[in-house]
């Protein structure tokens, strides 16, 4: 009877060594992301993208699984938001977001720019208060209209929604409205995939560029998961990797 709680002792204390191991290869994280170019995106059937490639550059580094999956903003957010080991990219740290996840990175500056057309030389914008005069199209469902919408940049009646940045894109060029909100990159790529030179567009305002990008990871994972994913993205930080994405996708 000795022998065999001995035994059973000792069997629990090597289960009790390996979890953290045995959790680490049993678990799978789901990584959540939206299209959005050229932070998150297909091409060739291949999911790409600057962040893509950090976020599987860290995984890596912490020998972590994960299945990708790229759906729209909404739904995506919302897994991450209710569900424990999900990761969600590329998200902007927001005070109202703050306590919602644990956050790694920074991985870029959030700047959002106003873009024009290069040949609308009667839109002129030298403060805040010529805002008011234009039509705007902006991402629904993003922090960025959000920030719109709470600080008045322009009148509601001004603002208009599109499902992603090439629409956005499109309208400008349709003129359906005077300028759109993006990132530099995203309106960059976006341009890139049109039959327009590459100087048709043009950054026109820089509206804000106080909030940082990270990867947010819902605050019911495994703290042992979190932990391998922070350490792992400091290593890959200090190997200039971030550096050499942001040029190669032309991240400002």
């Amino acid at each position: 009877m000795r022998t065999s709680c001995l035994l059973l002792s000792q069997a629990c204390l090597v289960l009790s060594l390996m979890t953290p191991v045995s959790l680490l290869q049993a678990q799978t994280l789901q990584v959540y992301t939206q299209a959005w170019p050229p932070y998150s995106y297909y091409i060739e059937g291949k999911l790409t993208g600057y962040s893509t490639e950090l976020l599987q550059a860290v995984l890596q580094e912490a020998a972590l699984d994960a299945n990708y999956t790229l759906i729209s903003w909404n739904r995506a957010y919302q897994h991450a938001s209710t569900e424990a080991n999900t990761l969600l990219y590329t998200t902007t740290r927001t005070p109202d977001r703050e306590n919602l996840f644990e956050w790694i990175g920074p991985i870029g500056i959030r700047k959002l720019w106003l873009f024009k057309l290069k040949e609308r030389t009667d839109i002129q914008i030298k403060d805040k208060e010529d805002l008011k005069k234009y039509k705007v199209s902006i991402v629904r469902d993003t922090s960025s209209l959000k920030l719109v919408m709470e600080r008045g940049f322009f009148p509601r009646e001004q603002i208009d929604e599109a499902p992603t940045t090439a629409s956005n894109v499109k309208k400008l060029f349709f003129k359906r409205v005077d300028l759109i909100l993006a990132t530099n990159g995203g309106a960059n790529y976006e341009l890139s995939q049109l039959p327009y030179p590459k100087d048709a567009m043009e950054p026109v305002y820089l509206l804000n560029d106080e909030f940082l990008f990270y990867f947010a990871i819902n605050k019911k994972t495994e703290p042992v998961i979190i932990e391998k994913i922070r350490h792992a993205f400091e290593k890959v930080r200090a190997s200039g990797l971030i550096e050499t994405l942001k040029k190669k996708y032309m991240i400002d």
